[in-house]
């Protein structure tokens, strides 16, 4: 069997069995009744901080199942700022690894450079590198997150643009942004701080 030892075959056929079993759990969606119910619960309940209301938290719901999150990881990883829906970086990977067509692996993580490699059945398509010196000429060094978290910021800005530039359709072809690319302060772990928007415009690298 000439594409029995074919490592891309078996990265492919173990990724399709990925994304089959989050096809099923995401296709069993919930009425409009059920979702306004579990927004309300969900807001109610007092673990996310940055919902103050069911409508919010239905909104974020509808979003997150449009690019195939169920409703927790949509609560914590998708925001909608300026009208725009934002994933974090952390989702935007677990997206990428969960499409059967694409892969990525970190190549380099430090304080001053972050290099991830994207993959297409199996086969490397494309780097995406994030550099300090690329964080100073977009005037971000000067932003606390990035002071204190610099790695992740890192990692951040590599993952959303290697998103954009290799594996668009991982996200339906909608241009995906991290919060902190639309102006929204952020914690290490991408999560955004309540109240802290900026309001100049995003630099996002095409």
């Amino acid at each position: 069997d000439a594409g029995a030892g074919d490592p891309g075959t078996s990265h492919t056929n173990e990724k399709e069995t990925e994304m089959e079993t989050k096809a099923l759990t995401v296709r069993e969606e919930m009425t409009l009744k059920e979702t306004l119910t579990l927004g309300e619960t969900l807001a109610k309940s007092g673990f996310f901080s940055d919902t103050r209301d069911a409508a919010q938290a239905v909104v974020k719901i509808l979003a997150g199942r449009e690019l195939g999150f169920g409703p927790i990881a949509s609560m914590t990883g998708i925001n909608i700022i300026q009208g725009k829906v934002s994933v974090g970086a952390n989702l935007m990977g677990a997206s990428v690894k969960s499409d059967p067509r694409y892969d990525y692996r970190v190549m380099e993580l430090s304080d001053e450079r972050a290099e991830v490699a994207f993959y297409e059945g199996g086969q490397e398509i494309g780097h995406s590198v994030f550099t300090m010196e690329d964080a100073k000429a977009a005037g971000l060094t000067g932003k606390d997150n990035w002071r204190k978290f610099p790695r992740n910021m890192l990692f951040s800005r590599a993952m959303s643009n290697g998103v954009r530039w290799y594996c668009p359709d991982a996200f339906g072809g909608s241009p995906t942004y991290t919060p902190e690319e639309l102006g929204a302060e952020t914690d290490g772990e991408g999560n955004v701080i309540e109240g802290q928007f900026s309001d100049t415009a995003p630099h996002v690298e095409t």
